[in-house]
Order: C-alpha cells, then structure tokens, then sequence
C-alpha cells in the first residue's frame, strides 16, 4: 500500500473516532482522562504483557465512545514491548502520551536535580521513539510524577526539558500557593510549566483525588467509584469546570473497575460530555479554543516509499494484538519503531 493510500486510510479513520468540540454544546464538563500504565519494577513477560492488554481494554473502552486521553508512560514501560501497541495508538488514534520517571516506584524528590532529570529525559527519550517512521511523530508534552512526589528541582527539570504540564497537583491537596481552589490548569509561579490539577471529590468528609488507586486504597467499591464519577460528572457540568481523572491499568484495567469506568462514561457520552487529553485541556485555558486533537504525520527521511506499511488496531474491548513476532526484547528503547504488514 502506498504512503498516500495510507494517509487517506487514517484521515477516515480518524474521522470515526475523534469528537469534534464543534459538535459539543455549551455548559457540559470536559473530560481528561489519565492513564497510568504501571508495572513492577523488573517485570516479567507475563506481568508486561498484562499490563499491555488492560491498556488496550481501556483504549477500546474510551475511543469506542469517541473518548480520547493521555497515556501516562514509565521509562520501563516505553522500553518493553508495550512500545509497539503504543507506536500504533500514535498513528490511529488522538491519544497523547505523557512521562513519568524511570519507574513507578521511584521517589524523585529523594534524587539529586541532575539524576531527576537525567531520569526524566530518559522517560521523554523512550516514549518519544514510540512512532512509526514515516508516518507520526510523538512530541511529549507532559509530566506526572511517579507517586506525586516531586520537589522544586524536578520542577527545574521539567522546565530545563521543555514539557509544558505538570499533573502531580490535586485540587485542594496538593496545590501550589494560592491555588488551593484551582481545578483549571494554573502557570506555576517563575516556571514555564501549568500545573494540571487532578479533580477531587469529597467521600465520606474527606476530599480524595479522582485516582483509582486511592479509592480502592481506601475501601471505595467499583460501584461506589462509578457513583463518585457520576456524581463530580455533574458538578463539573453545573459549574462548568474541567473533570480531570486518573486511572491505572492495574486497577481499572480489569474486573469490576473497569466495569465501573465504563458505566462512568456510557454516563458522561449519554450527557454530552467533551472529551480532551490533558495538553489540549492546558491549550484550551491558555488560549480559550478546545479543538479536537490533530495527528501529525510526516516524512522520515532514512524510510523508502515502498517501506510504508499498512497498519491496524483492533477497535474493541478485547485483549491486544499479539505482536510478540514484531518486536525484539534486545532492541534499544531509543530505536524507532516500524510496524509491518
């Protein structure tokens, strides 16, 4: 297949499942979804590739409802074989990435500034390289630190790296001076970045973050958190405010959470809820547009033509694609991924 036939593949796929925010009405809360794709430190197979079907669960589960997210990426998760399905979404989807640490269970804010940021850049190198050459380019724009730990020198870090976001805020817990009632995105005071809020809902007099860890932490049953959502979805429309929500694909990437996310957003769809990925949610507040995410496609001048493969991903919410055969485990996490045919 040629690299024009391809294109005009995408461009009508593409047109099926974006929502565009043209289509939206007015006063409707918008919703940004977080994934956290989070494994074990030292992984095996079986684990990796567990974790690699409840992420494609959770992107059937969303795109199938015109939903699109953020996909919140480890250094030792962009390195496994998981990179492939993601260098796949990065074509056929709006999803956007965004990085994290080394991995999961790193404490950043125990590092020096420059073992932060080294570790850092590693994540944005690795998840960057997640593309097919010749047809996307990933550019991250996005940070959540692992834990939401952090300290003034992963501030400097991310600033030093470009990214424009910071998610490791929660509305009315973890905030920045004078931002305690902020659930917008907010430019951190004498940093480039926006501090990005995730919204917090109050259970049982306590104010919790919008994070399925914390409430199954806390005892919240997978009906209890489908009610929770429901219930902040509503608020968030009355007075018109961003729902930003994090979920992990240990969590609600299987079994009754992830029936209850689904109940969530059969729910947000049915009361037309606008969905957007955290960078365009932060575009939105520092230009006043929420336009639907575009993909970007471009040439890549070491692929030939006839190099250009048709590529495919299966739209439901079912296990991922077997791409064992596609990838080599002893492939550099900085090489550039190509699907083939």
């Amino acid at each position: 297949m040629n690299k024009k036939a391809v294109y005009m593949l995408l461009g009508a796929f593409l047109a099926v499942i974006t929502l565009p925010a043209a289509c939206q009405e007015e006063g409707e809360a918008v919703i940004s979804l977080l994934i956290d794709v989070d494994i074990p430190p030292s992984s095996d197979l079986a684990q990796i590739r567990s974790a690699e079907i409840k992420l494609h669960d959770l992107f059937g589960a969303i795109t199938r409802r015109g939903g699109t997210a953020t996909i919140m990426l480890t250094e030792d998760v962009s390195s496994s074989r998981i990179r492939l399905l993601l260098a796949q979404y990065s074509v056929l989807s709006s999803f956007e990435f965004g990085v994290s640490g080394s991995q999961s269970s790193e404490q950043l804010s125990s590092m020096s500034f420059a073992d932060q940021k080294a570790s850092i850049a590693r994540s944005l190198a690795a998840a960057e390289a997640a593309r097919v050459c010749g047809m996307s380019e990933v550019h991250v724009m996005g940070f959540l630190p692992p834990g939401f730990d952090q300290n003034t020198d992963t501030y400097r870090a991310i600033d030093d790296l470009g990214l424009m976001y910071n998610a490791g805020f929660q509305a009315g817990v973890i905030y920045e001076p004078d931002h305690e009632e902020d659930v917008w995105p907010y430019q951190v005071e004498g940093h480039n970045f926006y501090a990005l809020p995730l919204s917090t809902a109050d259970v049982d007099g306590e104010l919790l973050p919008l994070y399925d860890k914390k409430m199954a932490e806390e005892g919240i049953s997978a009906s209890e958190w489908a009610d929770i959502l429901k219930e902040k979805y509503d608020e968030a429309s009355a007075a018109k405010e961003p729902m930003v929500i994090l979920i992990s694909t240990s969590v609600s990437g299987s079994d009754e959470y992830y029936d209850g996310l689904r109940q969530f957003l059969d729910y947000a769809v049915s009361n037309n809820g606008t969905f957007a990925n955290a960078r365009d949610l932060v575009n939105f507040v520092k230009t006043g547009i929420l336009a639907p995410p575009e993909v970007e496609l471009s040439e890549c001048i070491d692929c030939e033509e006839d190099e250009i493969m048709e590529v495919s991903i299966r739209l439901t919410e079912t296990p991922a694609p077997e791409p064992a055969d596609a990838v080599d485990e002893e492939t550099p996490e900085t090489e550039e991924t190509e699907i083939e045919a």
